[in-house]
């Protein structure tokens, strides 16, 4: 890196601790203030944090990898979550802002009332989503940072990981500092710097590539390349994992995201009010599925092209940086990478510390203290989930082992989730039910049904098709493939946990609890689901229409911007044509959330 590179990464970190300390005091005020900003975020700075930390550092590396070896249809690991997450922001959103608690585990306090159940829900959650999630998010996105540092540093993976730990603790320093404050005012800079050195280093590789003979020509005759990487489907004439695992995220992945949870809906309720939570998550899910997938998937794809042979493919992306982007934009892009995570470790430091403060330290061990006090146990505590996550990186393989185990586990809670802002008889002994049976059934399966492998014999031809990619193989030997049983785990988890919860509510709740009463009066939510105890009209069909445009409009921009990328000019023009007759129904959306907030 040049001289100018490193300057614009000093300046990005400076940045960041004088944003800490400029907003020490007023996080210093209480829980209140450290934990959700005052509720005093605007949708735009509220929607711009949330996609400024999904924006980690391992994202662009895997989603890179994923599409280079796997092809762009293996994308919808995380586009059909999409679905569940314009139910967040059509359904949910609101709602949360309007239940005024600080961590979406003190819910469960909102919601079944007082008790030794819910006390015992309450602890478990935050020590699970506070710790265990935590580490493993912090330490995938370690890993991820271990191979940028590398690449684009020039340093041996030895001494990189004193890079990490002194950017781990400017992370630590200034979250702890400005609390939540901090968190998203450094995310805005943050995300500016990442869409710019994103986008810049897809523009330089995708013109490069299409000197010459053409980016299509270069790719076919690129050593590892196979014109089902460009798919966006995985095959439907045939019965395979791939075309299962498809449709295990398209109908039932999805689920465990819509309800919302984690650093997400900390950002919904420090919103200023209902209208912002739901405008913040809109805003969101277009920045996330729409603005930045492209320039990762271009990258991953364009990179068979100039590495065709790679030991690891989640060294792709920060190789094409070190090739194409020159001094000052590489600058950005690096400082970057590096904000990006920093702004991961920040947000799950406060949000973890979140859990352990607000849920189990002043509920259940302090409960008078000053507000002060809270917050200075918050920044010890941060401390404390820091050291953890830096224990567990060396425990991790990979970053996607990583999300896929914790989507295993959260696709079994999914449908209580839901469930509990719908229905009253769902209660603390439900949801603790459903906890306890996705640990079972998440142990069970993993070791049940592990990923398995396609043996070859001797002289036999054999087509194996792989997520996007078929292999046809006439071998004296055997061949060896695994098959990723992900999509099967996640189908069985999700309707095994169903099958325990539904009958618990049903055994435990023969009517409603004061505490049932407590929050339908609060929430007036209405439906079905609460005709028991009155009959509010339900405010779900008016969401549900609103979810369908959203998501139809988010789906024909993101694929047809990629039909018209990779040069299917008549499918690409068509997404687009429709997303444009889309915004009609979707301006209506937005002018009836003015006039609900009016």
């Amino acid at each position: 890196m040049a001289t100018i590179d490193w300057i614009i990464v000093g300046l990005y970190v400076a940045s960041a601790i004088g944003i800490g300390a400029w907003f020490t005091r007023k996080a210093s005020r209480g829980t209140g203030d450290f934990f959700v900003a005052g509720r005093s975020l605007g949708w735009f700075v509220a929607g711009t944090s949330i996609v400024a930390t999904t924006f980690a550092a391992d994202t662009p590396v895997f989603v890179s990898a994923m599409s280079r070896n796997e092809g762009i249809a293996s994308n919808w690991l995380w586009w059909s979550v999409l679905i569940g997450q314009v139910a967040t922001a059509t359904i949910f959103a609101r709602l949360w802002r309007r239940s005024e608690v600080i961590t979406d585990v003190e819910f469960v306090q909102l919601r079944y009332g007082s008790g030794p159940v819910t006390k015992l829900l309450r602890i478990f959650k935050s020590f699970f989503q506070g710790i265990f999630v935590n580490c493993v998010v912090m330490a995938a996105v370690t890993l991820a940072m271990v191979k940028i540092t590398t690449v684009l540093l020039g340093i041996d993976p030895e001494h990189t990981w004193i890079v990490l730990l002194v950017l781990g603790f400017v992370g630590l320093l200034y979250s702890a500092m400005s609390g939540l404050y901090g968190v998203v005012y450094t995310d805005i800079v943050q995300f500016g710097l990442a869409m710019i050195g994103s986008i810049g280093l897809a523009v330089i590789a995708y013109y490069d590539a299409s000197k010459g003979e053409g980016m299509m020509a270069k790719l076919s005759e690129a050593t590892n390349f196979n014109p089902e990487l460009l798919q966006f489907f995985p095959r439907y004439d045939e019965i395979s994992w791939p075309l299962f695992t498809f449709i295990v995220y398209v109908m039932v992945l999805w689920w465990a995201s819509a309800p919302g949870k984690g650093y997400a809906v900390q950002r919904l309720l420090a919103t200023r009010s209902e209208r912002d939570a739901k405008l913040a998550f809109l805003w969101y899910a277009f920045l996330h599925y729409v603005m930045r997938p492209w320039p990762w998937i271009v990258v991953g794809i364009l990179s068979l092209i100039y590495f065709p042979a790679v030991d690891d493919a989640e060294t792709v992306f920060p190789l094409m940086i070190d090739k194409f982007l020159p001094s000052g934009l590489k600058g950005i892009m690096v400082a970057a990478m590096l904000a990006a995570f920093m702004s991961t470790i920040d947000t799950h430091l406060n949000w973890g510390a979140s859990y352990l403060v607000n849920d189990v330290y002043e509920p259940y061990i302090k409960p008078k203290a000053s507000p002060n006090h809270y917050v200075w146990v918050a920044r010890f505590v941060m401390m404390f989930i820091m050291a953890a996550a830096i224990v567990a990186t060396t425990l991790i393989p990979d970053i996607l082992s990583a999300f896929k185990f914790i989507g295993v586990f959260f696709a079994g809670i999914g449908t209580v989730m839901i469930a509990r802002w719908f229905w009253w008889r769902v209660n603390a002994k439900t949801e603790l039910a459903s906890l306890i049976a996705t640990i079972v059934f998440g142990t069970a399966l993993l070791i049940w049904i592990p990923n398995t492998e396609n043996t070859i014999e001797v002289g036999m031809l054999f087509e194996l098709s792989l997520f996007s990619k078929t292999y046809i193989f006439t071998y004296m030997g055997e061949i060896i493939e695994p098959i990723d049983k992900f999509g099967l785990r996640v189908l069985i988890m999700t309707f095994g946990v169903a099958a325990v919860w539904i009958p618990v509510a049903f055994i435990t709740s023969s009517e409603p609890s004061e505490a049932t009463i407590a929050f339908h009066e609060k929430m007036q939510i209405g439906g079905t689901g609460w005709n028991k105890i009155s009959r509010i009209p339900a405010e779900l069909t008016s969401g549900i229409y609103e979810w369908v445009i959203v998501m139809a409009l988010l789906l024909c921009i993101l694929l047809g911007t990629g039909k018209l990328l990779f040069h299917e000019w008549l499918v690409g023009g068509i997404l687009i044509a429709g997303a444009i007759i889309l915004l009609i129904p979707f301006s209506i959306i937005l002018k009836r959330a003015r006039i609900h907030h009016a």
